[in-house]
């Protein structure tokens, strides 16, 4: 439910300061790479029975900035009803995010393919570095999926931390999968 309203409020001012700001249809690299800062306080219904902030809270954090991300490009470049689906995450967890910590999640854009948008996702408590995640997905309209290029991104742009990822994924996808017959 936390969550749920959490979407709800940053939907409701963020389509408040979008109504401030014209559509110019282009958008640029560093519109599109400018990082999604947003603060949050670990409240009593983000925790789980371990007291500190649970796996899929961070998943729900993400889901929040890059949905801020995509509702600013798609109202720039006048673009309604454009959504987007998670295709592969991957979390590093390095500290525990414990209850009313002041967390700081910064989404940045990491790269494009001709079929993927990839982000990089770091998780802060009082400057210091708690998590980094990855997140690879597709966007979507009402017609199917869309291509990277309806944002203005191009060709692709990919480092080698997305190259090395999407390798992994294949070889993962790729292997043998053990019989479950017998158990």
């Amino acid at each position: 439910m936390n969550m749920l309203l959490r979407f709800f409020i940053m939907i409701g001012l963020l389509k408040q300061q979008l109504k401030q700001q014209a559509v110019n249809g282009q958008l640029s690299i560093e519109t599109l790479t400018t990082p999604v800062l947003r603060h949050y306080r670990v409240l009593p219904h983000d925790m789980g029975f371990r007291n500190h902030l649970p796996n899929y809270r961070y998943l729900s954090f993400i889901e929040l900035n890059v949905t801020h991300w995509l509702l600013a490009c798609s109202h720039q470049k006048g673009i309604k009803s454009l959504q987007w689906i998670i295709a592969m995450q991957e979390v590093i967890y390095l500290k525990e995010i414990k209850f009313l910590d002041k967390m700081t999640v910064s989404s940045t854009l990491a790269g494009w393919d001709h079929k993927y948008i990839y982000f990089e996702h770091r998780f802060f408590v009082k400057n210091q570095l708690m998590a980094v995640a990855m997140t690879k997905f597709v966007l979507m309209d009402k017609r199917g999926k869309c291509k990277p290029s309806c944002l203005d991104m191009v060709g692709e742009r990919l480092t080698e931390v997305i190259t090395s990822w999407n390798k992994h994924q294949i070889a993962v996808k790729s292997a043998p999968t053990p019989s479950i017959e017998g158990h």
